[in-house]
């Protein structure tokens, strides 16, 4: 019978597995520069996606200058062949926020065309670049503020604003919001909401508290009736956090007593407790001294706990506490 032969295997003669690119990236994080410079040399799509995308999170938290050459090389990889490596540009958007702390004067032309970057990968064709957009915009105006206030401008009520995030439009009302460039965040909130998003009329409205006073009752009787939570939040906002405000208390205070929508309720009721303001105050507490609807006295309580304590606030909250209906003891059957 033949022998069978020695299949065992000399473990010393077997090397160790070599540590792969993202273990060895994830070891130095005890040495951010050294971690810093290692991840420079991932930023090479022969490394593959998870190698690269864990180098530019690397990178993102802790900018190094000596990156930005290998970070515009690897955005040009991904833009030459767009539609097949990065269809959804979020390799792009990625690299963008790496890049921002970093970019230079000369990159200007470049961040400009990103933020007119549109991408409809398939199966459904729909534009998924928003995120470059937006990341791109800022990272313009770290290097060109006038440019970046038109672009701004154009991404604010551009056709492909993300209906669901409202990027890059919300980036853009807040960096116009930045450069004390209201008229155009004016103009979007005045527009046919059917033109708008409301996560970005919200951002403009909250952005509008050093607008004229006149304006303040066309914006109130635009939004009076809105039934988009988002917008009525901005229009609370803005009401209550005017330079000379609070404003629009009549409106406030019908919105209290009238309205059913629980969440609306307890946002303007906290916010209007957070202020501290006198007459926001007394508004609240004239309205809790009339209250009888069970979960508005609940909110009421709740927002007027956090008050310094004082006898009319105290009896205030025991006059609530009366005013909500005991629970009726379920009867056991007999």
């Amino acid at each position: 019978m033949a022998r069978r032969p020695d299949l065992t295997i000399n473990e010393a003669t077997v090397s160790p597995p070599e540590p792969s690119k993202i273990q060895q990236l994830r070891s130095l994080v005890s040495t951010p520069d050294e971690q810093g410079r290692f991840a420079i040399t991932l930023l090479n799509a022969r490394h593959g996606i998870e190698v690269v995308l864990a180098a530019l999170q690397v990178l993102t938290k802790k900018p190094l200058a000596d990156a930005r050459p290998a970070l515009l090389a690897l955005f040009a990889h991904y833009t030459a062949r767009g539609e097949t490596r990065d269809p959804s540009a979020f390799l792009r958007a990625t690299i963008m926020r790496a890049l921002r702390p970093v970019v230079q004067p000369a990159d200007a032309d470049l961040l400009a065309q990103a933020t007119a970057t549109t991408v409809f990968p398939p199966p459904t064709f729909k534009e998924e670049g928003a995120l470059l957009r937006s990341a791109a915009l800022l990272a313009l105006a770290e290097v060109d503020e006038n440019l970046a206030r038109y672009h701004a401008v154009r991404l604010l009520a551009n056709q492909y604003t993300d209906p669901m995030s409202g990027e890059p439009a919300l980036i853009a009302a807040r960096l116009l919001a930045a450069y004390e460039e209201v008229l155009p965040l004016y103009f979007y909130v005045m527009q046919d909401g059917a033109h708008t998003v409301p996560e970005v009329v919200a951002e403009c409205l909250r952005q509008l508290t050093r607008i004229p006073e006149p304006l303040l009752s066309s914006i109130i009787e635009h939004f009076a009736t809105s039934t988009s939570s988002m917008a009525l939040v901005g229009l609370f906002d803005l009401l209550l956090t005017h330079h000379t405000g609070p404003h629009g208390l009549e409106f406030l205070r019908k919105f209290l007593h009238d309205t059913l929508e629980m969440d609306f309720y307890r946002y303007l009721v906290t916010t209007m407790v957070a202020a501290g303001n006198e007459s926001l105050l007394v508004e609240l507490m004239e309205a809790a001294r009339f209250e009888q609807r069970r979960e508005k006295i609940v909110i009421l309580q709740e927002a007027l706990a956090l008050l310094p304590t004082n006898p009319e606030i105290s009896g205030l909250i025991r006059q609530l506490k009366q005013r909500v209906p005991k629970s009726t003891a379920t009867r056991k059957p007999g």
